[in-house]
């Protein structure tokens, strides 16, 4: 695990394929954004420890998927509390195979990594000397997506609606959707200016101008593949005219590009049923 400090409380954990992990200290203890998996908490951690002493008071999980998630279960047995927009519990707890997307198996969480605290629409606090904002992004990467916005340090937490390095993954299936991703990073680019650190699910700590061009990517691929599906062209066409060959490098290569596609194209399909 790698860590990374953005300001003089506030660190990145980050490893493996698993969520970024952002630390916060106060004086009473730690806050952490994500929990990563069960595979992976030990080691997430043992960074957390090179860090602080001081015990993990508070989770707050960005949205439901298990490399987020799974962790919570480790730090609730430590007493921490658990903190998450209400559909995670709802979407957590569902045994489902989505036989639509190479048989997905969503399994559920344990017990003990369902929060404990919820909210609805938002939820602030401070916690030390940080005042906490968290915000709910509803249709975003899934319809339980929540944004964490540390506003005296000037530091967001984005989740999976920002990646980098790959392209974004939409879960439609819980709700997801692409207009949902674009509002939810124009409500942030509106937030920030060019001295905030962004943290996005996956990839490097960014800035508002990476996010900006991340936004730009997703409404023109996404726009293109609506237009070849409104003049009713197949998947495989669709892929074959390489809709985000200008994206390709920035994305990880044409297989998880070609992903990508088959991905708006599945839930564009689905949401004019």
């Amino acid at each position: 695990m790698a860590v990374q400090q953005l300001r003089p409380s506030i660190h990145v954990v980050s490893g493996y394929e698993n969520g970024n992990v952002l630390v916060l200290e106060s004086d009473s203890g730690v806050l952490l954004i994500d929990a990563q998996s069960t595979k992976r908490v030990v080691a997430l951690d043992s960074a957390v420890r090179r860090i602080s002493r001081r015990p993990v008071r508070m989770v707050i999980n960005t949205h439901y998927h298990g490399d987020h998630t799974e962790g919570n279960a480790f730090y609730r047995s430590r007493g921490a509390e658990v903190v998450a927009h209400r559909s995670v519990r709802l979407q957590g707890s569902k045994d489902t195979v989505i036989t639509s997307w190479d048989n997905w198996h969503r399994t559920p969480l344990a017990a003990l990594s369902i929060p404990t605290r919820e909210f609805d629409d938002s939820l602030s606090f401070d916690f030390g000397a940080e005042r906490v904002t968290v915000l709910h992004a509803p249709r975003a990467h899934t319809d339980g997506d929540a944004i964490i916005w540390f506003a005296r340090a000037n530091v967001l937490h984005i989740g999976d609606i920002f990646e980098v390095g790959a392209p974004p993954f939409i879960d439609w299936w819980v709700g997801g959707s692409l207009a949902g991703m674009i509002r939810a990073v124009d409500r942030v680019l509106a937030m920030v200016n060019d001295q905030t650190a962004i943290v996005p699910g996956h990839g490097v700590v960014s800035t508002r101008a990476d996010l900006a061009r991340y936004r730009t990517m997703m409404a023109t691929i996404g726009a293109r593949v609506d237009s070849a599906i409104a003049a009713g062209t197949s998947v495989d066409a669709v892929v074959a005219g390489q809709p985000a060959r200008e994206w390709e490098e920035s994305l990880g290569g044409a297989r998880r590009v070609e992903h990508y596609v088959r991905l708006l194209y599945a839930g564009a399909t689905m949401a004019r049923r």
